[in-house]
């Protein structure tokens, strides 16, 4: 059995550009979590668009790294000024997260940015299967220090970047099976707990679904800070 549900808060931004997304397809389905790059109408209805068609595409592959490529190719083929956002007179883009399971298949999960994917199994602790696309990340891998507002560079995107217009790399997780609860999240949910130094296992494991994609929204946009960005999340469960 699989159930489903997500949470979001805005924050203190002017526009929630977070997205999510599910679809089904012969057996086989898909969740996706996408996080506009800006606040405006343009991206916040751009992105909404793109987590629809990176679920329908998901499940139709069953092949998550296929379904961004598959998106990016069809974001390419746009009309670069049918996809102006004339707010910031840039393109809109997004960082995005996506899991895929097939009926009787292990979970799998691919990404472009800093959208992340977590794995809670019974007994377990907390897994985290994906690693940022952004500078920060790119300093440690290196043996660099970056300084913190580093971790805001994104590296990798599901549009083109507006001053490189590179799209960068994508992405994939090892497999995985059996029980367990699956968590989407933008970094307006995962910062908050690292920068106060939060655990976020006991939120996670909390009761339902939506009982605890909302208790980690929640106080992910009540911990003390001077700004907070859009969180969602979305989680699931695998029986």
């Amino acid at each position: 059995m699989i159930t489903h549900a997500t949470a979001q808060r805005i924050g203190t931004r002017s526009h929630q550009c977070d997205a999510t997304s599910t679809a089904t397809d012969r057996g086989t389905r898909a969740w996706t979590l996408l996080d506009g790059i800006g606040s405006t109408t343009a991206v916040r209805n751009w992105t909404r668009t793109q987590a629809r068609l990176l679920a329908r595409v998901g499940a139709l592959t069953a092949n998550p790294c296929a379904a961004l490529a598959a998106v990016r190719a069809a974001v390419d083929h746009q009309d670069p000024q049918a996809r102006r956002d004339l707010e910031s007179f840039d393109e809109p883009s997004a960082v995005a997260v996506v899991a895929v399971r097939a009926e009787g298949g292990p979970l799998r999960v691919a990404w472009c940015g800093d959208a992340r994917a977590y794995w809670l199994a019974p007994g377990k602790d907390l897994r985290r299967l994906t690693r940022d696309h952004n500078e920060a990340e790119r300093a440690r891998a290196e043996g660099r220090s970056a300084p913190r507002w580093h971790r805001n560079i994104v590296t990798s995107h599901l549009g083109r970047h507006p001053e490189t217009g590179a799209f960068g790399e994508l992405g994939t997780a090892p497999p995985v099976r059996g029980a367990g609860r699956l968590l989407l999240c933008s970094d307006g949910v995962y910062s908050p707990f690292e920068d106060h130094d939060r655990d976020m296992s006991a939120l996670l494991a909390r009761g339902t679904p939506r009982a605890a994609a909302t208790a980690l929204v929640t106080t992910a946009v009540t911990l003390p800070d001077e700004r907070h960005d859009n969180a969602t999340a979305l989680i699931v469960d695998f029986a």
